[in-house]
Order: structure tokens, then sequence, then C-alpha cells
């Protein structure tokens, strides 16, 4: 096998093992998700552009409170190629390399996050198996993050989180689950005005006490 063709193999399994974290569950991408990907392969997309466009799409969708899962590579199609475009954009008169490699701070900081993540993975491995692998795929998907460059990797980790919260309540069993949304919806009706107010309460509010329940951390950099 070339040296090529094995990038390319694995250049296919980081983006389908990504799309399958973020579902949160296992997934077969379709004949037309191959054509795609083999078409960023051969236009050279670099892979931190299709992970922050997958990521992104993600993140939009669950901040609007739509049901829907996403099913196919085509829905993240224009959100890879608007990073693709920032990162070329990026790579114009910049020295040495095509794309300036993060600090070692920021680089450190986010393997600590990637760590923080695993630590608490191990926590629940006994009594809640299903978020554990949760939690170790999103923590894989954190350190691989640790490559992109500065300008977008705090939208990058944002999108993460919103695919961490959501996979992380899709793993707790029902009655867990309903304990965290029927008190963020008790309070969310006690608190709001109309029901949009409402609707954005409640799923700030679930969140934060989903965030409490298992001590997530906030998946940013900071200063």
């Amino acid at each position: 096998m070339s040296d090529g063709s094995e990038r390319e193999r694995e250049y296919y399994r980081a983006i389908e093992d990504l799309f399958a974290t973020l579902r949160g569950v296992p997934h077969i991408l379709s004949s037309k998700d191959f054509q795609l990907m083999r078409q960023w392969w051969r236009e050279e997309v670099p892979l931190s552009a299709v992970r922050s466009g997958i990521t992104e799409v993600f993140a939009r969708r669950r901040e609007r409170g739509e049901p829907d899962p996403v099913v196919s590579l085509g829905y993240c199609r224009h959100a890879v190629r608007s990073h693709a475009k920032r990162i070329a954009e990026m790579q114009v008169g910049a020295p040495g390399s095509a794309v300036e490699a993060a600090p070692v701070d920021v680089s450190a900081k986010v393997e600590a996050l990637a760590d923080e993540l695993g630590d608490i993975a191990s926590r629940h491995r006994s009594e809640r198996p299903r978020l554990t692998e949760v939690l170790e795929r999103i923590a894989d998907t954190v350190a691989a993050a640790a490559e992109l460059p500065d300008a977008v990797l705090e939208e990058h980790l944002f999108a993460l989180e919103s695919a961490l919260l959501a996979n992380c309540l899709d793993a707790l069993d029902d009655r867990q689950r309903a304990t965290i949304e029927n008190r963020a919806r008790e309070e969310a009706e006690s608190t709001s005005t109309t029901a949009e107010a409402r609707d954005r309460a409640f799923r700030a509010l679930r969140d934060r006490l989903l965030r409490a329940e298992l001590g997530l951390p906030r998946l940013e950099i900071g200063s």
C-alpha cells in the first residue's frame, strides 16, 4: 500500500469517526458521502477545515433546537467550504508554513481539556459505560483540535462543547435525563414570559444542570 493511499484512508477515517462521535451513535456513510470526502481529498481541503465545518453544523442545529439529526455529510459541505476558504486566506503571506501552528501553551491547554474529559470518563466507567464511551470519543476529538490554527480553534471547541452536552445527555438513562429536563423546564416556565424565551431558558438551564451533574468542563482556551 502506498503512503499516499494510506494517508487518504486516514483522512476518510478521521471524518467518519468525527461524524459518528458528533451523532453519538454508529453511522454508515452513504456512497454520496464517500464521493464528497473523495472530492475534498482531491481538492486538498485541509482536514482541519472539514472537522471545523462538521462540528459547526452540529452546534448550530442544537442551538436552534432542531430535533432532526444530521444524517449526511452533504449538510456540512457549505460550512466546510467556508472554513477551507478562511484557512486558505490565512496562508497568504504566512512565513515558513502554510498554517501557523498553535503556540505551545494553547496546545497544552487543549491537551489538558482532553485529559480532563478522559478522567471524567474513567470515573463513570463502572456505573455509566455508555457515557464513558461518549466522553472518550469527545476527548480524542478535542485532542485532535490542537492542530487547528488559533483563528478557528475557539470556534471549533465551542462546537465540540455543544456536541459534548448533546451526546452526554443522550447517554444518560431515561430517569436521569428526565430529572434534569423536568427541573430545567420547571425553572424556565417560572421565569420566562414568551414561548421562545422559555425554550431558550430551558436549553440553557438543562445544559447547566447536566454540566453540574457530570462535572463537565467548558471547552474553551480563555486568556
